[in-house]
């Protein structure tokens, strides 16, 4: 009875002590998630003279998926995001650039070929091939779009371009030109907003014939251009930063914004999402209500991929030196595949004492691998590489990757744009609430979904809104309460119509 009794106090304290601790706060606007895009909201509401605001962030650190960790003896390596990609005046390069961010030119053309028997193959011509299909996919869906044609999938679209594989290698080039870049298989993605979405970036307002794609190298990580803006926004200290702090439910009506952590009760009068497509089809924060069905099909209907890179520590260097090597797998089409050399000229600081070889698995492979264990996908890799390079290999020294899918802060790596998923589906994803909860991240943003910048401009549009709100008038918003446009025998075909908000 005594040690009951005893017990019963301590969880009693325990209570209320957790009680005592926990706040209520009340703030002008709540911007959800520390990644890019809530850094970009943070930034572009200070620059609009408003400062009272908070940020809450789940991990002690910003950044989002810019998250890099130490490996072997002495360098870093970078789990997320890699690549400044398009450059000009797209707003990452400019951070790139304003950081002196250290990075390097990637060569896609720099490939070895090895099949199972370890044999070197000569890929040349196919890789052309593909190149060149890929082209003419590129300049018919242009057209489509033009014509304002039928979206169809990036399959079928390099059918008609002429592209069919037929050979391991062919297969194996084709990952590697379409999944490794996309996240997924071009049976799932749209063909016609996968080409926009490349023209946008790479021959758009940022600049023309951008096709230079830098990987950072920055042995302060990626997230440091990020770290570095958002200390312009934030002191030390700052109680507007709430680092360490899950949110657990949004809870929204006419007049504004409640928001429940594992810590504390934000109470607002606006809020930015941030959360990812993915933890938002995962339903890992509670919305009070439920979001209308009109905007989930659009959030359901789109797409988060998943891109993990599997990283190996070797005592010395097997493998070939080209940038990238290309395993042509006989059985399984782009399974371990695209393996990228850590050693390659210009990577990784001389003088190093590690040999970092990496492979690279996307969606179904990615989830594959997230549901074994660390050991479990080592003793597969070993086996490729034994193929690959022989028996006489060193077994590694560190092995990582992240588990982007499984986790339930991310849900995935970033968006791509679905076959089926329609332009009033994408607007109807991003159309606020109430004028009161806006949204923001990668996949919100039409033109640049899938690159770091579509992060930083849809924050950046998202903290512009929510300012005319509080300054002047919201701005129209549009949504689309019913999406109607199949053409069927005997039906009539209904116009779309957009209701304001």
């Amino acid at each position: 009875m005594q040690l009951l009794s005893l017990l019963s106090l301590s969880l009693g304290v325990l209570a209320t002590s957790q009680f005592v601790q926990a706040e209520t706060i009340h703030t002008k606007v709540a911007i959800l998630g520390g990644g890019a895009s809530g850094i970009s909201a943070a930034m572009n509401l200070t620059l609009a003279g408003i400062d009272d605001f908070v940020l809450v962030e789940a991990r002690d650190v910003l950044g989002g998926r810019a998250q890099d960790v130490k490996f072997g003896n002495d360098v870093r390596i970078e789990l997320g995001c890699n690549w400044v990609q398009a450059l000009g005046k797209n707003p990452i390069n400019i951070l790139a650039q304003k950081y002196d961010l250290k990075t390097v030119e990637t060569d896609y053309s720099d490939i070895a070929y090895i099949d199972e028997n370890g044999k070197h193959l000569n890929g040349t011509k196919e890789y052309q091939a593909f190149s060149d299909a890929s082209d003419r996919m590129a300049e018919q869906a242009l057209k489509r779009a033009k014509n304002n044609q039928v979206d169809i999938s990036s399959r079928t679209a390099l059918s008609l371009a002429g592209w069919f594989p037929k050979t391991p290698l062919e297969s194996s080039i084709e990952y590697f030109g379409y999944d490794w870049e996309s996240g997924e298989d071009p049976e799932r993605a749209s063909d016609i907003y996968g080409v926009l979405n490349d023209e946008a970036n790479y021959n758009g307002k940022f600049g023309h014939d951008l096709d230079e794609d830098r990987m950072n190298i920055d042995q302060r990580g990626f997230k440091y251009i990020f770290l570095k803006e958002a200390d312009r926004v934030f002191k030390k200290n700052d109680s507007r930063l709430k680092l360490s702090s899950t949110v657990k439910s949004v809870a929204y009506d006419k007049n504004g914004v409640t928001i429940t952590t594992d810590k504390d009760t934000i109470i607002a009068d606006y809020a930015i999402s941030t959360f990812s497509v993915g933890v938002l089809q995962h339903r890992d924060v509670q919305w009070k209500p439920e979001m209308p069905d009109w905007k989930m099909e659009g959030i359901f209907g789109f797409h988060l991929t998943t891109y993990t890179k599997i990283f190996m520590n070797f005592p010395r260097q097997f493998w070939d030196d080209n940038e990238f090597t290309l395993y042509v797998n006989p059985t399984t089409r782009g399974l371990f595949s695209v393996w990228q050399n850590m050693n390659a000229k210009g990577y990784f600081p001389k003088g190093t004492k590690d040999n970092v070889f990496f492979v690279t698995v996307t969606q179904d492979y990615a989830h594959m691998v997230e549901a074994m264990t660390d050991d479990q996908v080592k003793e597969q890799l070993m086996t490729v590489l034994r193929k690959m390079y022989g028996d006489d290999i060193p077994e590694p020294t560190d092995f990582k990757f992240p588990r982007w899918h499984s986790d339930p802060l991310f849900r995935g790596s970033y968006s791509n744009w679905p076959i089926g998923e329609m332009d009033q589906h994408h607007e109807n994803m991003k159309a606020p609430l109430h004028n009161r909860v806006f949204f923001a991240g990668e996949a919100m943003s039409k033109y640049y979904y899938g690159y770091l910048q579509g992060a930083w401009i849809a924050g950046e549009e998202a903290a512009i809104a929510v300012t005319q709100c509080i300054k002047k008038k919201c701005p129209r918003a549009t949504y689309f309460p019913q999406i109607t446009n199949a053409k069927m025998r005997g039906s009539t075909v209904h116009k779309k119509r957009a209701l304001v908000v």
